[in-house]
């Protein structure tokens, strides 16, 4: 008994949902998208510094002035330059950064089955060297070079 009310209890208070309003929500993920000038690589969200408050304090405003996400984003590149934003855009020269990455993946993985297939197509034997078959008339001309070598003075 003791063990079903501890689980119901931890299961209701793990699932209650709190409404936060939309507004309070549009924030929280743009300061997540821009990047903090004095704290490289880290949001504007996770910063303490001065700055990233005064960021966030200006992020409220503008929303509650009617600005889009989009409005607040280019406020803030002509600011502070694109790198002000912790995704890359995805056009002009910042392309390259998200068509790079794939790219290599894709060739890596092909040059690894074309290696792959090529080591099948050579069988090699457990000591490194590949297996030979010769015909019998290169053994009868081997035995023959042998006999020549092993008789000679």
């Amino acid at each position: 008994m003791i063990p079903a009310i501890f689980f119901t209890a931890i299961t209701v208070s793990c699932s209650s949902t709190v409404d936060v309003p939309y507004s309070v929500e549009r924030a929280n993920k743009l300061n997540e998208t821009v990047m903090c000038p004095v704290c490289p690589g880290e949001s504007i969200d996770q910063s303490q510094n001065p700055l990233a408050l005064q960021m966030r304090d200006i992020i409220k405003d503008k929303l509650n002035q009617g600005w889009s996400d989009q409005q607040i984003k280019d406020y803030f590149v002509e600011k502070y330059g694109p790198s002000i934003l912790l995704s890359p855009p995805r056009s002009g020269v910042s392309l390259v950064v998200w068509v790079i990455p794939p790219i290599i993946v894709v060739l890596s993985l092909l040059i690894l089955i074309m290696a792959i297939k090529s080591m099948r197509r050579n069988k090699v034997r457990s000591d490194g060297l590949e297996q030979i078959n010769p015909s019998p008339e290169k053994i009868s001309e081997y035995s023959k070079t042998l006999e020549k070598i092993i008789n000679e003075p």
